[in-house]
């Protein structure tokens, strides 16, 4: 299994602004579980503590193998999704590792 780590730093800094970001983001994404092959589970979730100092929200995925996070990374209900993130963003951060 792999787990796909990913952080991002908002366009929004309002509270509100945020919480729609962060919804938005949730909602194009967390319904792609069941419909890629290998993509196990994916959380989308804002940042509650010390908001100076990190990023503002959070992706969490779990995929069967390397090979379903990059089937993940290109398919094109996952390209469609990341119009969304891309929308909301303005940094990003990941890390992958095997669990």
């Amino acid at each position: 299994m792999i787990q796909h780590v990913v952080m991002w730093k908002l366009i929004a800094e309002e509270p509100a602004g945020q919480a729609a970001a962060v919804s938005a983001m949730a909602a194009a994404l967390e319904p792609l579980v069941g419909q890629i092959d290998g993509l196990e589970s994916l959380t989308v979730r804002a940042n509650v503590a010390n908001a100076a100092a990190n990023w503002d929200v959070i992706l969490v995925s779990t995929h069967t193998t390397v090979e379903a996070l990059s089937v993940y990374a290109t398919h094109p209900l996952h390209v469609t999704a990341g119009a969304v993130v891309k929308a909301n963003t303005r940094e990003r951060a990941s890390v992958d590792f095997e669990v």
